[in-house]
């Protein structure tokens, strides 16, 4: 009896140690496996656990046992896609199920905002109403949404939206991203089979943050940045902690500098002083129109006269909104004062200051970054009395800068744009989960260091392959047209960052593009077409790895012969020939409602091909007369009697028409090899 209860002790201590295993949120209800692989499938257990994982399309278990840090994976092998439901039980004496599980196409989505922009939201909520509408009608494209995070080591856990695996329907796919949804939403119409998104970005990053450790180790102007970020806690508190201390140290130290201040008391504020030496400046206006680029602290006066009636009473001082910071002040008292930029200030002044004649208000603005000064609409800035009138404020101003800096320290608590964070939080917690390949988006944060990027992009690819171990397909967006049309021909930083991403495709095996050119907005780096651009990173795939026939690519520069005074240039995938196409419909969204280069947009909309540049000795541009003849275009200018070189599309946001019968637009592109704008920039 004795020996009985000791057993029956021991087997309770027993249960009481297990628990059921930790998985990471990849590996949940409503996920997809990778078809016809060995796909890998990892958690935590408590060290030396024996674990099991059985697959109900084969039923066959799989096992292994966790490592001294209770660590375990196994790879188990998955069947051909279908849309059959299964389930998965994951057990280290207590099983967990995994049900509504499918087999299919798994594909990675990542890059910046224009990869994260969602399908509703912005402005594409009308856009994409319908699709929103009937999303459930395509409940097997199943959605995993990482959570934005940064990490200062490399991560092995991460975070999800709705903490698991999503089938698409409205709820879901309103916050998800609208260019993967709708290359998943493609790949699953052609290829019949389940197809889960795995989408992990950030808006407004750069591409060092998405590489890891090892490759940015390979750039010696980048290691004084890791080694910054090796240095930081990776608790996000204590970062945050840390941040407060540095940002009040140099608060302190630049106020000090603040020749408007003396003992804490505001000198330049007083009714008395002599502000004749200041600028004047139109409020509202940005003080960088007066001092470009310049960060500091900036000082406003304004006399007012207040009427005999108001005074002893309490009034209301509107300013609207001032980037960044304020302290406001009524005859040198302070009356209110702000720390955020984009909120508008409203400030109750006593009765007490409240005087009859001459008032001086004045404004300490701190601008930390960006621009700065008082820049809401003018009939936000007026002195509302306690009968209801109203004094403008809007108008003439007295400024000054008392102190300029730069270097304002940064939170690193949720920084994303610092080397390898994005990597260590966003992309390693995912490996090795199969993988189809991955699709890319991003590098409008990076066209100031294009030739940079030329590195960058390359070295990613085959990092995350080496994260992974193995080379999978991998299919970049090229950056779309954006800002004002320029009607002088040159060089363009935002043409050699799509350079970079188009020298990819030729350096790294299994790498693609889609040139979107076409589809961007003049006045919104967020365009909203986002169907067409899924659709042609999906026609990528589908050609190249799916076996479909058909062109995948808009027409590629292929080779160019001098003839007397033309240059006849020769593409590739021209499917059934070169087309001129014009933008019809989204013209003013693609040139801007006041492009000022009216006359080649309007040849542009005639059908009259556009877009070449051309170049003779002296490096001169001149936009140039084309001809399609075939696969052919000739290109000539009156200008330019002795061409050696030509140029497509290059510009940001290039006023050019020139695609293949697919519908496709032709590649940017450059004949000549003369330093750009970017060379150098590190």
């Amino acid at each position: 009896m004795k020996r009985f209860f000791l057993f029956a002790a021991m087997a309770l201590a027993s249960l009481s140690l297990s628990a059921k295993v930790e998985l990471t949120p990849l590996f949940t209800d409503n996920m997809v496996f990778q078809q016809k692989c060995q796909a890998p499938v990892w958690g935590k257990a408590a060290p030396g656990a024996s674990i099991s994982v059985t697959p109900s399309w084969n039923k066959r278990t799989y096992s292994t046992t966790a490592d001294s840090d209770g660590k375990w994976c196994v790879k188990i092998d998955t069947p051909k896609g279908s849309f059959k439901k299964h389930s998965v039980t994951i057990s280290d004496g207590e099983p967990t199920v995994l049900n509504n599980v499918l087999v299919g196409e798994v594909w990675l989505a990542s890059g910046q905002s224009n990869m994260q922009m969602p399908v509703e939201s912005w402005r594409a909520v009308r856009t994409n109403q319908e699709d929103i509408a009937n999303a459930s009608q395509w409940a097997d494209l199943r959605l995993l949404q990482v959570s934005r995070a940064t990490g200062m080591t490399e991560h092995d856990y991460f975070s999800a939206d709705f903490d698991k695996w999503k089938e698409s329907s409205p709820e879901t796919i309103r916050n998800f991203s609208a260019a993967a949804w709708y290359f998943g939403r493609k790949l699953m119409q052609d290829l019949k089979v389940p197809v889960g998104i795995i989408h992990s970005s950030w808006g407004g990053t750069i591409i060092e943050a998405w590489m890891s450790a090892g490759a940015i180790s390979e750039y010696p102007d980048l290691r004084a940045q890791l080694d910054k970020v090796r240095g930081l806690s990776d608790n996000e508190s204590e970062r945050e902690k840390t941040f407060e201390e540095e940002i009040d140290a140099f608060y302190k130290k630049v106020t000090k500098q603040d020749q408007g201040l003396k003992d804490g008391k505001a000198l330049w504020a007083q009714p008395g002083f002599d502000d004749s030496a200041w600028r004047s400046i139109p409020l509202p206006c940005k003080v960088q129109e007066l001092w470009p680029a310049v960060n500091g602290i900036y000082w406003f006066r304004k006399s007012i006269e207040i009427p005999a009636e108001w005074a002893g009473k309490e009034i209301t001082l509107s300013l609207g909104p001032i980037d960044d910071f304020d302290e406001t002040y009524w005859n040198g008292e302070m009356v209110g004062s702000g720390r955020i930029w984009n909120k508008a200030r409203e400030y109750t002044v006593p009765g007490s200051h409240v005087k009859a004649g001459k008032t001086v208000i004045c404004i300490r603005n701190t601008d930390d970054h960006g621009d700065g000064g008082l820049y809401g609409a003018p009939d936000l800035m007026y002195l509302e009395g306690p009968d209801g009138r109203r004094i403008r404020l809007d108008g003439e101003w007295k400024v000054t800068l008392s102190v300029s800096f730069e270097g304002v320290p940064k939170s690193t608590a949720r920084e994303p744009n610092l080397v390898t964070v994005l990597y260590n939080a966003m992309i390693k917690p995912l490996a090795p989960f199969a993988i189809k390949g991955a699709i890319w988006y991003q590098g409008e944060s990076n066209a100031e260091k294009a030739y940079r990027y030329r590195d960058l992009m390359s070295a990613m690819i085959l990092d995350w392959r080496a994260l992974w171990g193995y080379d999978f397909p991998f299919y970049i967006t090229q950056i779309a047209n954006y800002k004002g049309v320029r009607k002088v021909a040159g060089d363009d930083d935002w043409a050699e960052l799509r350079e970079a991403q188009a020298l990819a495709t030729k350096t790294v095996d299994k790498c693609g593009m889609a040139c979107i050119i076409d589809l961007g907005e003049a006045e919104d780096i967020h365009p909203v077409r986002k169907q067409e651009v899924g659709e042609r990173l999906a026609k990528l795939a589908e050609v190249n790895d799916y076996g479909k026939k058909g062109i995948a690519d808009g027409p590629r520069f292929e080779s160019y012969k001098i003839e007397n005074a033309c240059i006849r240039v020769r593409f590739t995938d021209v499917a059934d020939g070169l087309r001129v196409i014009p933008s019809g419909k989204h013209a003013e969204d693609r040139y801007g409602k006041g492009n000022v280069f009216p006359d080649m947009v309007a040849k542009a909309e005639s059908g009259v091909l556009c877009g070449f540049q051309i170049a003779g000795a002296d490096r001169v541009w001149h936009w140039a007369d084309a001809t399609i003849v075939g696969n052919e275009v000739v290109v000539s200018c009156p200008e330019v009697a002795h061409p050696i070189a030509v140029r497509y599309a290059w510009a940001a946001n290039p006023i050019c028409n020139l695609f293949n019968s697919e519908g496709l637009p032709a590649w940017p592109f450059r004949t000549d090899d003369w330093l750009g704008v970017t060379y150098g920039r590190h």
